[in-house]
């Protein structure tokens, strides 16, 4: 059921991250890399940040334990936990978003001090005003998709990303050319909006109940108490990206923009794998399945998929790059440095995967501050490193996004020593990684030798992502890689029925 619930919810993912890159190729030849794309994703940095410490991050770890616990004994009691963290969220969000309306300049002099443009201050600041209010919406929705999972509910809500994604390609195409980069904005609130309304309809069909109660009862407490440790490990988590913007705008005009561009990328397979799987096993975990069987299997799947998606995203970063973004106002520099932010970054996919399989186990083991710990650990990695590699040695944007390769590899490490063995079986681990290398390499040669016959960049993508997808299983297959090939049986029973 874990990895059904995976599946339903990775197929919503690609959906909204495929809408993503729609969204970032439209805003990228309409906007560029100039002053305003910077300032407006400086702006964009803060609720960005807060959704997944307030939302689907700190929250989830926290809110879906408790209420999977009350649901299977009182669906009752477990609508009035909905309710109580519901009135309480949106307190604490209107708090931050008056703080941030107010102090605009001084918060966006915080993020990123090294940009000294006063067009690009001021823009970053009427900017974040707007964009701060999609905090509330954020937060009900990830609070929605929590309870929504834990009843089984996973497509549905890894989708509403998608119609945020729909929203503001559609604004955007229809109204830059009379408001320009308000057209973005307009399209991010309006998408906020209709999450929640997409999320509230569902949510009301299967009887989850939002009253004004306010009582602060045991669970509530209890939630607050794990909440706390939570939003410090994924605060600190969320300081990786503050990192990155803080030294990104020492280096000049429109590195914010490539960091921001490659780290889209980068992110995928993490989304589309490793976010699912780990949003799965959290769920699953909560009501009582067995801690390390689960945990081990899923680290064992996420270093098949993720292992050649690194590989592949490294050799083809220039072709993915050109196709998605070299048009318009995005030019071959820009694409060029992009380009080579995102192959760095990929090196990394696979690090962060199993960083997030691994904090699942934590948090339905009821422990929230080891990956607080693990990510504070990867933080002043990135920042040291980041610093040392940019400024000293003198690598520059690359050299931040080695900081992030090492800050994922330390935070993982971390936890698998905190974990004592708990939660991995090392020798799954190290028998499905070496093959999934060895076929990934392989992989790596066929793209790398075929390429070069095609001309066109998205014509590589067309005809060596599924080739080389090809490759890669055909290769577990000989090396008789176990979760391959019951996989495998499995669907040649159901064709044969």
């Amino acid at each position: 059921m874990i990895f059904k619930n995976a599946l339903f919810f990775s197929v919503a993912v690609f959906i909204s991250r495929i809408l993503g890159y729609i969204r970032d190729a439209v805003f990228a030849y309409y906007f560029g890399v100039s002053y305003l794309s910077d300032a407006f994703f400086i702006a964009w940095r803060l609720p960005n940040t807060l959704r997944r410490l307030l939302g689907e991050g700190g929250l989830n770890a926290s809110f879906v334990p408790i209420y999977g616990e009350l649901y299977k004994k009182d669906k009752e009691l477990s609508n009035r936990f909905f309710s109580g963290i519901f009135w309480y969220l949106a307190f604490i969000n209107m708090i931050i978003i008056t703080f941030v309306i107010l102090f605009a300049p001084y918060v966006v002099k915080t993020i990123a001090p090294g940009i000294t443009n006063p067009l690009a201050l001021e823009k970053a600041s009427l900017f974040i005003r707007f964009l701060i209010v999609n905090q509330m919406f954020f937060s009900i929705n990830a609070l929605l998709m929590g309870a929504l999972n834990v009843k089984g509910i996973f497509f549905r809500s890894a989708f509403t990303q998608a119609i945020f994604n729909m929203s503001m390609i559609f604004f955007i195409i229809v109204l830059q050319d009379k408001i320009g980069i308000f057209s973005a904005i307009i399209g991010a609130l309006i998408g906020g909006v209709s999450q929640v309304l997409f999320l509230f309809s569902k949510a009301l069909k299967l009887d989850i109940k939002l009253s004004f109660y306010f009582e602060w009862n045991d669970y509530i407490k209890t939630f607050f108490k794990r909440l706390i440790p939570a939003l410090l490990g994924f605060g600190i988590a969320q300081l990786s990206f503050f990192v990155d913007t803080f030294l990104a705008s020492m280096l000049g005009k429109g590195v914010i923009s490539y960091m921001y561009y490659a780290n889209r990328l980068f992110q995928l397979p993490i989304g589309l794998m490793s976010v699912g799987l780990a949003n799965a096993l959290l769920s699953s975990l909560s009501v009582g399945e067995d801690k390390t069987k689960r945990t081990s299997e899923a680290i064992a799947v996420i270093s098949l998929l993720t292992i050649p998606a690194s590989f592949g995203l490294f050799v083809l970063s220039k072709d993915i790059i050109n196709t998605l973004y070299h048009h318009g106002l995005f030019n071959e520099k820009d694409a060029l440095n992009t380009a080579h932010v995102l192959a760095v970054l990929s090196l990394g996919i696979t690090f962060f995967s199993w960083q997030k399989i691994l904090s699942s186990a934590f948090f339905a083991n009821k422990d929230t501050l080891s990956p607080s710990l693990s990510t504070l650990i990867g933080v002043l990695v990135e920042g040291i490193s980041g610093y040392t590699f940019a400024f000293l040695l003198h690598f520059s944007f690359i050299g931040l996004a080695m900081g992030t390769v090492l800050s994922g590899l330390s935070s993982f490490l971390f936890l698998m020593w905190r974990s004592k063995g708990e939660f991995i079986d090392l020798k799954m681990l190290t028998s499905s990684c070496l093959k999934a290398l060895a076929g990934a390499l392989l992989m790596c040669v066929f793209i790398l030798y075929f390429k070069r016959f095609v001309p066109y960049p998205w014509l590589k993508i067309v005809i060596f992502i599924p080739a080389g997808a090809l490759v890669y299983l055909m290769s577990l297959f000989l090396l008789k890689e176990p979760f391959f090939i019951s996989i495998f049986k499995s669907l040649k029973r159901k064709i044969m029925i």
